[in-house]
């Protein structure tokens, strides 16, 4: 089995272009556009530190969110854009249903149930 090591997300986002052999320059705006988000991500916490003394020398609010809940599924999106990352598994079935009869019938009737007609 591979081991991985601790990394920057931008040393691992390197390491993994240099492993692909199906990219070419077709694929060097994303790849650019993919690094620098990783270089971004790297550095999220030294930036949020840095806005947090800026305001408390201030005494404002900081300049940017203690957190950043967009930039990871951004990157993963172009992990995929590149395939960078295996297709995700198909989720295995579950265990057999042990509704009985009339709660597994309205279950089915709930599924149908998405949207009311007329509202919204």
């Amino acid at each position: 089995m591979t081991q991985f090591e601790r990394q920057s997300v931008a040393a691992a986002l390197d390491r993994a272009i240099a492993a692909a052999d199906h990219l070419t320059d077709r694929d060097a705006g994303a790849i650019a556009a993919a690094r620098a988000l990783a270089d971004k991500i790297d550095a999220w916490d030294e930036i949020v530190q840095w806005a947090l003394d800026d305001a408390a020398e201030s005494g404002s609010r900081p300049r940017v969110p203690a957190n950043d809940n967009t930039s990871l599924p951004t990157f993963l999106k172009f992990l995929d854009a590149l395939q960078l990352v295996p297709p995700a598994e198909k989720a295995k079935p579950g265990p057999a249903a042990t509704a009985s009869d009339a709660q597994q019938a309205m279950n089915a009737m709930r599924q149908g149930l998405h949207s009311v007609p007329g509202v919204g």
